[in-house]
Parts: C-alpha cells; sequence; structure tokens
C-alpha cells in the first residue's frame, strides 16, 4: 500500500475511534510512525485528509445509489430493498466519523458541507423512486404523503442512528446497530407492505439472523 493510502486508511481508523476533532496530523504520523513533515508532503494539513475521506465516501456512496437505476428492467422485491438499504447504513458505518458530529463538521468544512446536501438529495430521491416503483406493483400501498414520511425516516435512520445508539451506551464499531437501524425502518413501513407472509418471514428473519452482512 502506498504511503498515501495508508494514511487515509490510518486517518479513517482514528477518526472513526476518536472523531475528527480529537485527533490532529500529528497524530496520524505517530500512528503510521512517520514524520510529521512525511504526511505533510501527501496531505498539506488535517482538513485535506478529511476531504480526500469524503471524496472517497461520496464516490462509494454513489456507486450504490445509482446501482437501481442502472438495472431499471429489473423490479426489486421488499428483500432486494433492504438490502439496499443495508449497503447505504453499512457505507455510513464504515465513515462514520462523518456523522460523529457532522454541524461541527460541516462548519469547519464547507466543502463538506456542500457534498452532504447533494448525496443527501441523490438518496432521498432515489429511495422515493423506489417506493414509487413498489407503489405502482402493488408491493406498497401508501399515499403519495405517506411515502414521503416514510423517505424522510429512512433519512433520518441513515443520518442519526450511530449518535442514537452510541448514547444509549450502545458500542457502534460493532455492527449490531445496523440491523437495529433496518429493523426499525421496517417496523415504520410495515403497516404500508403488502408481499406474502412468507416473503416478510424470510426477510425478518434475515435482520434478527444479521444475514445481509454475509
Amino acid at each position: 500500500m502506498k504511503t498515501a493510502e495508508r494514511i487515509l486508511v490510518t486517518a479513517l481508523d482514528i477518526f472513526n475511534q476518536q472523531g475528527e476533532s480529537n485527533v490532529s496530523s500529528v497524530e496520524i504520523a505517530m500512528e503510521l510512525d512517520i514524520s510529521p513533515g512525511n504526511l505533510y508532503y501527501h496531505f498539506k494539513g488535517k482538513e485535506v485528509i478529511v476531504a480526500a475521506l469524503f471524496e472517497l465516501y461520496q464516490e462509494q456512496m454513489r456507486a450504490i445509489i445509482d446501482a437501481p437505476s442502472k438495472d431499471a428492467d429489473t423490479a426489486l422485491s421488499i428483500e432486494d430493498f433492504f438490502y439496499y438499504l443495508y449497503l447505504i447504513i453499512e457505507k455510513n458505518h464504515l465513515f462514520r466519523f462523518l456523522y460523529r458530529n457532522p454541524t461541527d463538521l460541516t462548519d469547519k468544512y464547507p466543502s463538506v458541507h456542500k457534498g452532504f446536501i447533494k448525496l443527501m438529495a441523490a438518496q432521498q430521491r432515489c429511495v422515493t423512486e423506489l417506493l414509487a416503483a413498489f407503489e405502482e406493483q402493488g408491493t406498497i400501498s401508501a399515499s403519495p404523503g405517506q411515502c414521503q414520511q416514510m423517505v424522510e425516516i429512512i433519512g433520518l435512520v441513515f443520518s442519526q442512528a450511530g449518535n442514537y445508539y452510541s448514547l444509549k451506551g450502545h458500542d457502534i464499531n460493532d455492527d449490531e446497530y445496523l440491523y437495529k437501524s433496518l429493523s426499525a425502518i421496517l417496523f415504520a413501513l410495515l403497516p404500508y407492505i403488502k408481499v406474502e407472509q412468507g416473503e416478510l418471514q424470510r426477510l425478518q428473519e434475515a435482520i434478527v439472523n444479521r444475514a445481509f452482512s454475509e
């Protein structure tokens, strides 16, 4: 692994564990056992490291968000939809330092703020389109207003789940809370889902058994 890549991987790990505001460039260099000058050669300050990590997060997240539209001819099942939601939650978990204290982070890094607005808008648009497709198929029975509320709930879970479970004393370095998040979304959507009981049961078992990780 090249030095620049090692710096990003190490910074991501430390930021996730301690929070971006609690970590300096010098501490990242010490963790890597390189000189601060060597780190500065690759990234001229912590803000450049944060920007590079956010760019990486955006690239990976957009690939997930855009995936259904690239295969528009294939109708997703409800289980597919929840696996899709899991992939988004999992990616947020991988870059969870971004959500640790997002207001402070976006105040410090305006480019990150702008990127978040665009990314969340794309995410909301895609989830809205998927729910509309389910409504058309008869898989979900809900009014446009109810679908919009589902989109809002899903967005809240995506962005706030880590902080919520952290405040409750859960170890958010473990992926258990990802499935708690999926379970909360399923509970919110359950009154509107119209599928066979067997399909619904398989989905519930997949969430309980944390099967999406496999």
